[in-house]
C-alpha cells in the first residue's frame, strides 16, 4: 500500500510547477498599465523602455506585435505633437508591427484599427502624402468596425480616426456621436470580467470632452473630463483641457 507521506513531495511538485508557469508568462495586464501609463503622463522614456521590453519577448508571443505597434502609436503621435522628426520612423514600425500581428490573424479589427491610425500618422509625418493613402486608411477602418462593432478599442480608434482626418472644426464638431459610443462600449466592458487588451477608457471620455469644448458646451466637457481623470489622475492631456476650460 502506498503511504500517504511518500505522495507529499510528488504533490507539491504538481502544486508548484503550475506557480512558476504562471511566473514565466508574460504579465501583458502590467506591461499594458506600464504603456498607457507613459502615453498619459507623455513620458517618451519610458515608453522606449517598455518597447524595448516587448522587443524583447519571443515572436511567438500572441501579442507581442500588437502591443509593440500601441507602443509605436504613440511614440509616433508624441513626436508630431511636439514637432518631432520622430513621428514617421515610429509610425512606419508600427504600421510593419501591425503586419506581423495581421500575418497571424488577419481579420483582428483591433490591429486593423491600429494599423489604420498609424497609416493616416506616417501620411501626414512626410512632407509629401501617398496618393490615395486617406481612403485606403478610411476603408481599412471601416472594416475593423464592421468586424467588431461592439469592441470599445475600435470605436475609440474609429472616433480618433475621424478626428484627425477631419477637414474643419464643424466637421469635428459632429463626432460627439463616436465618441459617445466608445465611452459607451467601455462603460458596458466593465460589466464584464476584465481582459487584456483593456486600454483606452480615459482616452474615450477625453475625447469626447474635446468634442465637448470645440461645441462650445464647457460644462459637458469639465463633466467628461472629470471621468477621465477618475480613471487616470494623471492624464496629461485631460489636464491641459480642464485647465483651459477653468482659465476661460
Amino acid at each position: 500500500m502506498i503511504r500517504l507521506a511518500s505522495l507529499l513531495p510528488v504533490a507539491a511538485a504538481l502544486w508548484v510547477l503550475p506557480q512558476w508557469a504562471c511566473a514565466a508568462a508574460t504579465d501583458w495586464r502590467d506591461l499594458e498599465s506600464r504603456i498607457q501609463y507613459a502615453w498619459y503622463t507623455e513620458d517618451g522614456r519610458e515608453l522606449a523602455a517598455v518597447e524595448k521590453r516587448v522587443t524583447e519577448l519571443p515572436a511567438a508571443e500572441p501579442l507581442r506585435s500588437y502591443y509593440l505597434a500601441l507602443i509605436q502609436l504613440h511614440e509616433g503621435q508624441l513626436a508630431q505633437a511636439a514637432a518631432h522628426a520622430g513621428g514617421a520612423p515610429a509610425a512606419a514600425a508600427c504600421v510593419s508591427s501591425a503586419d506581423d500581428a495581421l500575418a497571424a490573424r488577419p481579420t483582428d479589427a483591433e490591429v486593423l484599427a491600429l494599423q489604420s491610425l498609424c497609416m493616416e500618422l506616417r501620411s501626414h509625418s512626410r512632407a509629401v502624402g501617398l496618393p490615395f493613402a486617406a481612403s485606403r486608411d478610411r476603408a481599412q477602418m471601416q472594416r475593423a468596425l464592421q468586424l467588431d462593432p461592439r469592441n470599445p478599442r475600435v470605436r475609440l480608434m474609429a472616433a480618433q480616426f475621424a478626428y484627425v482626418t477631419a477637414r474643419s472644426t464643424a466637421e469635428r464638431a459632429q463626432l460627439v456621436g463616436p465618441f459617445q459610443q466608445a465611452v459607451d462600449a467601455f462603460e458596458a466592458e466593465r460589466q464584464g470580467l476584465e481582459h487584456v487588451p483593456g486600454w483606452g477608457a480615459a482616452e474615450a471620455w477625453e475625447g469626447l470632452a474635446r468634442i465637448h469644448l470645440e461645441r462650445g458646451d464647457a460644462i459637458a466637457a469639465r463633466s467628461a473630463l472629470e471621468h477621465a481623470l477618475l480613471l487616470m489622475p494623471e492624464y496629461s492631456s485631460a489636464h491641459r483641457l480642464l485647465n483651459q476650460i477653468l482659465s476661460g
